[in-house]
């Protein structure tokens, strides 16, 4: 048995464009389903989050594994959860009635389930909220839903761990302590790790997690990004550094003050991979990441580069293991409360502005770090 959780927007925090015809009546299209679960009436339609806070679900499955599935019978609510005003009842059946591909105005991709609670009959006619795979976008941006399909399965291609990674280092990645530069598998509860006001920082927990030849290969996110030295500017990073696409590197530069206002910003690895010596290695054939956790989120040093600890957001605890996301949550019991939304380190700009800054960078020939 496993019980894990993931974090959702109710329905009622989503717009959606289109309508249907339901007893003779037009009515706005919503996000339940029809004849068929399979989120095909929803393609081609433009859906919008207008809310910043989501809400845990926590999930009791009778399997061994982690995947939240659609037809499985064994996903239950293992405790009370209330979206829109609705509370349903531990026991209550829960299933990911469908699948669907979200592309943003700037052309990022985006992947989302549709979850459904089985309160009605038939039992795939309602949705009562969304959860995403990987990567978030920014509330109020209006998002083209481009493929929808069942699924996922529990297993196979296509099913969907709820371990997701989160921002993580690789192993044998060199950090700066308070004993010199360490590789990360080597740091513990209690070490002093530099952070970017040249004071210490207490690590609080290292989580690790790794992934397999045959889990690569069939989940191509989840190979790292690599940072080939010198990328980044300033000689850094001092060594090639793997970290996951999630991962923020710090940017500081001049094109950051003139956009933000602000000159150190945190992107994402994966955004940076339009910049030379920066690509995603789908050459590694195993791969262990490494999540290092403070008081708060942190900068810090990895093999001589500024980047980021683990940020204790919605989206890093719904991919963070049980195991783990239950550890968290017993050290920071604050993180649960439906509000919380942890003070990043640095500026983190929407989705579409850190594409727009790493192409000026490019345009411009300027290093990220100047």
């Amino acid at each position: 048995m496993a019980i894990y959780s993931f974090f959702v927007y109710g329905e009622g925090n989503i717009s959606l464009t289109g309508t249907r015809v339901v007893g003779g009546a037009t009515v706005p299209k919503t996000l339940d389903g029809l004849t068929q679960g399979d989120g095909s009436h929803l393609v081609g339609e433009t859906l919008t989050i207008n809310a910043t806070s989501t809400t845990q679900i926590i999930v009791d499955d009778s399997g061994a594994e982690t995947n939240f599935a659609d037809n499985d019978s064994g996903q239950s609510l293992a405790s009370d959860v209330t979206i829109d005003g609705v509370t349903f009842t531990a026991g209550t059946g829960i299933e990911a009635e469908f699948q669907f591909v979200l592309r943003d105005p700037d052309g990022n991709l985006y992947t989302a389930i549709a979850v459904n609670i089985n309160n009605s009959n038939p039992s795939y006619a309602t949705i009562e909220a969304i959860t995403f795979v990987d990567s978030v976008p920014p509330p109020d941006t209006p998002l083209t839903v481009v493929s929808a399909s069942e699924g996922p399965p529990n297993d196979g291609a296509g099913a969907i761990d709820v371990s997701r990674l989160v921002p993580c280092f690789c192993k044998g990645t060199l950090i700066a302590t308070d004993h010199g530069l360490r590789p990360v598998e080597t740091l513990d509860e209690g070490d002093l790790v530099l952070r970017a006001d040249q004071t210490f920082g207490t690590l609080r927990r290292v989580f690790e997690t790794t992934i397999s030849k045959e889990e690569l290969h069939s989940n191509p996110h989840l190979y790292p990004v690599r940072i080939v030295a010198g990328a980044l500017g300033k000689g850094l990073p001092t060594r090639d550094l793997l970290v996951s696409r999630q991962h923020r590197m710090l940017m500081s530069s001049n094109v950051s003050e003139r956009m933000f206002g602000v000159r150190d910003i945190l992107i994402p690895a994966i955004k940076l991979t339009a910049l030379p010596g920066i690509y995603v290695d789908d050459q590694i054939t195993q791969v262990t990441y490494f999540h290092l956790l403070f008081d708060r989120h942190e900068v810090i040093f990895a093999e001589g580069a500024p980047t980021e600890s683990l940020f204790t957001g919605p989206e890093a605890l719904k991919a963070l293991a049980p195991t783990a996301r239950e550890e968290v949550l017993t050290l920071f019991p604050e993180i649960a409360q439906i509000n919380y939304y942890p003070e990043p380190a640095c500026f983190i700009p929407p989705g579409h502005l850190q594409k727009q800054a790493v192409a000026r960078h490019l345009k411009n020939k300027k290093p990220v770090l100047m």
